[in-house]
């Protein structure tokens, strides 16, 4: 992390510049990633797209019959 003030390098873990004493801003914590859509949804749209278009060739009459 570099020093605000007199532009020194320091290490992350430190609040005060080790050059002029300056103190340091706060490490800002990396945003969390947003996981994906799970794996069992995936499997449950899937099911449900296999089942009503099952459900519409078996039950639904053709027209003219």
């Amino acid at each position: 992390m570099e020093c605000t003030k007199c532009k020194t390098w320091n290490p992350e873990d430190k609040t005060f510049c080790w050059r002029c004493q300056a103190e340091l801003p706060k490490p800002v914590a990396p945003k969390k990633k947003r996981e994906g859509f799970p794996q069992w949804a995936w499997l449950g749209l899937i099911l449900l797209f296999a089942v009503t278009i099952l459900v519409q060739c078996v039950f639904m009459p053709m027209p003219g019959q």
